[in-house]
């Protein structure tokens, strides 16, 4: 469970120039910048809840040019987040969680974290000054617990509700953002995040060229694996689609997609174009018009 935000006016600015620990403004020729995001939540396993948070995170990384190395989800149990952290930030050195930062007995995430990482909760003076803010005489002890941070938090994106920030220098210089789990509080969080100079990564991103095929996937396996061969470092992705037409027939047609880093995009519309014709006569299609 979260709390509600405090009412919250700030345009979500604030002038960074990166000398307050802000992320590095990226070089052209940088492999784009990678990142994982955790899902904490017992609603989500039991299926009680869809997760939209991590098809957002998703496509705010796609949109800045990170690339999204791991999504998972766990439950609320110490142990695990603390678990599934530590193996996440093994992988990348950027960690984004959400979920489990409110009030009430499941919200464990600032302990699992703490745990973790082998940092103390201590009484955060300007959390605990939005909490009274915020709550006034309705201020109650479990309340007040979500004012007892891992040592070294940083709230950035305020004033008002602030996401968490911890920057560690173990095993590697990293960073894990601690985010609300109701959808349009980590979105909120997330949307200030981005406001600020300096504060999330941004590359050049990917470039992305797409054809579409009548053949079934079984028939084009060994083409893609081919065209892989030849043009290494490109992502080739293949999706079966079936459409009902409007005399009830149903069709079918293979879209592939053919992804890589901005500055190869040469190289992918090269793979592209090599498929597309090794692709036997007539079973190239047109692109869909879109819905």
């Amino acid at each position: 469970m979260t709390a509600p935000p405090p009412s919250d006016d700030s345009d979500g600015t604030d002038g960074s120039d990166g000398s307050d620990g802000s992320m590095p403004a990226p070089v052209a020729d940088d492999p784009p910048p990678r990142a994982a995001v955790l899902i904490i939540g017992n609603e989500l396993l039991s299926g009680k809840i869809r997760d939209i948070n991590g098809h957002f995170m998703a496509r705010m990384m796609r949109r800045r040019g990170i690339r999204l190395i791991e999504l998972c989800t766990v439950p609320d149990d110490v142990q695990i987040i603390g678990d599934a952290l530590l193996r996440l930030l093994a992988r990348t050195a950027l960690v984004f969680t959400s979920g489990g930062v409110g009030p009430t007995h499941d919200d464990v995430t600032l302990a699992a974290v703490a745990q973790a990482l082998g940092l103390p909760l201590e009484r955060n003076p300007e959390m605990e000054a939005l909490l009274r803010e915020h709550y006034g005489d309705r201020l109650t002890p479990e309340a007040l617990s979500m004012a007892d941070l891992p040592e070294g938090t940083v709230l950035r994106a305020g004033p008002g509700w602030p996401a968490l920030r911890l920057d560690l220098d173990r095993p590697q210089p990293s960073r894990v953002y601690i985010l609300p789990g109701v959808p349009p509080l980590l979105r909120a969080k997330v949307e200030r995040l981005e406001a600020l100079p300096g504060e999330l990564p941004r590359s050049a991103g990917w470039h992305l060229a797409v054809l579409h095929s009548s053949l079934e996937e079984s028939r084009i396996a060994a083409l893609l694996d081919q065209t892989l061969a030849r043009f290494p470092g490109v992502e080739i992705g293949s999706y079966p689609r079936w459409s009902r037409e409007d005399d009830g027939r149903v069709s079918y047609h293979v879209r592939i997609t053919f992804e890589g880093p901005a500055a190869q995009a040469d190289r992918v519309e090269q793979a592209r174009a090599a498929l597309a014709q090794a692709l036997p006569k007539g079973t190239l299609l047109p692109e869909p018009e879109p819905a």
